[in-house]
């Protein structure tokens, strides 16, 4: 992990690093739930923050590195990116009022599990460069991601609406049209809504549009799939 003219690193399914990176991760999401399970009830919105607080000293590192290297550029680094924005939510959403979280925790849950599991299971790092830093923070970024929401869930009380899927597709929808379009103005690929991604995906068939077709259809089934998972038993009307 040595060469600077690496740009962009992909790592092949079920390949040594693959399994190491997978391992690591699961290991990672589990140690997070387990510390937050064991501690006491009031030290749990503590604990979230400091999650929280690990997420923004990863996302303001992450870009200043960028900067200093020379590697920062407006199309590629605005985090627009599914997992970016969930990551951002990760960042703020311990610090704004508890009765203005609710729609972004449930789209941290749907988009942060589905996102993140589909980001580390067939990994791209687009900033790679051969920088180890870069290898790692994309590892922990979509770890937190997929367990920050599921520790919201489980120790903060907070719970998935009725309709939480519905509203999150279509949320998701808006946002992907939104893109379309300043990919264009950019010369962009934010969510890889103009271009498919360089890496072996089994959810990306065909070229554009058809695998955005596609897409609409895996991420409904994935959201909903999510959404009885991670719902009580018994819906109960988000506060």
């Amino acid at each position: 992990m040595d060469n600077p003219d690496i740009n962009k690193y992909s790592i092949d399914f079920l390949s040594n690093n693959w399994s190491i990176t997978v391992l690591f991760c699961i290991l990672l999401i589990f140690i997070i739930l387990f510390v937050g399970k064991k501690i006491s009830n009031d030290k749990k919105e503590l604990y979230a923050k400091l999650l929280s607080v690990s997420m923004i000293i990863l996302f303001i590192t992450n870009h200043s590195l960028l900067i200093i290297l020379g590697k920062w550029e407006i199309s590629k680094e605005l985090p627009v990116h599914l997992c970016s924005i969930s990551g951002l939510i990760c960042c703020f959403i311990m610090f704004i009022p508890k009765n203005k979280r609710q729609f972004l925790f449930e789209f941290l849950f749907y988009c942060g599990i589905i996102g993140g599991a589909q980001a580390i299971f067939t990994p791209l790092l687009d900033d790679y460069g051969g920088y180890d830093y870069f290898y790692f923070q994309f590892f922990f970024k979509h770890a937190m991601i997929i367990a920050f929401p599921i520790y919201l869930r489980n120790n903060l009380g907070m719970k998935l609406s009725k309709f939480s899927w519905l509203k999150t597709y279509f949320a998701l929808n808006i946002l992907m049209l939104i893109l379309i379009q300043i990919n264009n103005t950019l010369g962009s690929n934010y969510m890889y809504v103009n271009q498919p991604p360089a890496v072996d995906n089994p959810m990306v068939i065909g070229e554009w549009p058809i695998y955005l077709y596609w897409w609409e259809l895996f991420v409904f089934i994935l959201i909903l799939l999510v959404y009885i998972l991670g719902k009580p038993k018994k819906i109960e009307k988000a506060n």
